[in-house]
């Protein structure tokens, strides 16, 4: 498959990351069948909405070849979620936010509904807001049950760009705890995909 075309994309931001479109947001509810990308075969075609709530390593020629996703026939995906965290240098941090967004207005411009990504450490959480407009409702984020404060403020972070009470967000995994979070604030839980060991020890066996 050939990389993607070298494009520029409008910004609202002095660090030239790209603008979400308005008008590519998934509606309300989650579409199914959700996977995480690496985690199902990127043949099946009946995904709908793909994440990337996995390791770097599996998507990490997405930036690459981005229309690998959309050859999958889904309809909504999250932003990749190129992990930062408080020790990565800003410099670094802000070229792993504009790889995700810019694959996601890509994305976007070729039909498909993004989700804003907004699991990034603390240290970052002002920065991965460039590029999301004000009033953009869709969002989605880890859910860690050792870190239950980063997901209220992330929730938070949701609220006030989107101007509502209770956004169009979806937290994937954490646990019970990030769960009741979740009913608290009507925001929708994905339970984390667990293999299926029984299956593989079968076949070892």
């Amino acid at each position: 498959m050939k990389p993607a075309e070298d494009r520029l994309y409008p910004s609202d931001n002095a660090f030239e990351i790209p603008s979400l479109l308005t008008d590519r947001q998934p509606d309300t509810g989650l579409l199914l069948p959700c996977g995480g990308w690496g985690q199902e075969r990127r043949d099946k075609k009946n995904v709908m909405t793909w994440h990337f709530y996995v390791d770097d390593y599996r998507f990490e020629n997405i930036w690459l070849n981005p229309d690998t996703l959309i050859s999958t026939h889904c309809r909504e995906a999250v932003e990749p979620n190129f992990s930062v965290y408080d020790t990565t240098p800003v410099s670094f941090g802000l070229q792993q936010i504009y790889k995700k967004r810019w694959i996601a207005r890509y994305w976007q411009e070729r039909g498909l509904r993004i989700y804003a990504d907004l699991n990034v450490s603390a240290k970052f959480y002002d920065y991965n807001r460039l590029g999301i407009p004000e009033g953009y409702n869709a969002f989605a984020t880890r859910g860690y049950t050792d870190r239950l404060e980063y997901l209220k403020m992330e929730i938070d972070i949701a609220r006030h760009i989107s101007g509502c009470d209770h956004p169009n967000m979806i937290v994937y995994g954490g646990g019970e705890a990030v769960h009741d979070i979740c009913l608290q604030t009507s925001i929708i839980y994905l339970p984390e995909f667990k293999p299926n060991i029984r299956r593989k020890e079968a076949a070892d066996g």
